[in-house]
């Protein structure tokens, strides 16, 4: 996947989209709501993430930070940011847009961010209306000054190559479902697999 970098807000254009297409583990085809991931970056800002899912009637009832939104309808990023870390970061947000992040190498070994940090990934929600469908989504910035507190480095936007995956699920929902942007190839629907991780490839523009 392509993540372009810009030289500042002012210069954010056309960015690539794609669409979280993989649900592997419904039977019966199952519910698959059209969703959409982006990434790009902004130099001396941070990495800009917009998620967005044509779903009607999401599940929103966690309202606490750090809440396990995951089984709420939920849309995720999970990255990992720093080449030489294998720790990677996520961050799962409902529709109104709270939020669970946490730090770790895999599943068993999460931390919370906000007991690392004071600093803030900045999260706004949005709405987009096409062919006369809605979609519920967010964008989050994730800035350097987070992923440099989190790695203990001097993190800059860069051209380089990083490790991430998208998802889409609804744990608790009357159609619940697991959707990613990369294929994980598990039994069982595990988002926390980072050998499934794909490329992401930041280019300056």
């Amino acid at each position: 996947m392509i993540a372009p970098i810009f030289k500042s807000t002012d210069f954010i254009k056309d960015f690539p989209v794609g669409e979280i297409a993989n649900f592997p583990w419904e039977k019966d085809g199952g519910f698959h709501p059209e969703s959409y991931a982006a990434i790009f970056a902004v130099e001396g800002e941070g990495i800009h993430v917009l998620l967005w899912s044509f779903e009607e009637n999401p599940l929103c009832n966690c309202t606490k930070r750090d809440d396990p939104v995951y089984t709420d309808s939920c849309l995720e990023v999970f990255l990992m940011p720093v080449g030489n870390d294998n720790r990677y970061i996520n961050f799962e947000v409902n529709k109104n847009g709270v939020y669970l992040s946490e730090i770790g190498t895999c599943r068993e070994d999460r931390v919370f961010i906000k007991s690392l940090t004071d600093i803030e990934p900045v999260i706004g929600t949005m709405e987009i209306t096409e062919d006369g469908k809605t979609a519920w989504g967010y964008e989050i910035i994730i800035p350097e000054k987070l992923i440099s507190a989190l790695y203990g480095t001097d993190y800059h936007i860069r051209e380089t190559m990083v490790k991430g995956n998208f998802y889409k699920c609804a744990e608790l929902s009357d159609n619940p479902h697991f959707g990613s942007f990369f294929p994980v190839k598990t039994e069982k629907p595990d988002f926390h697999r980072p050998e499934f991780f794909g490329d992401i490839d930041f280019r300056k523009v």
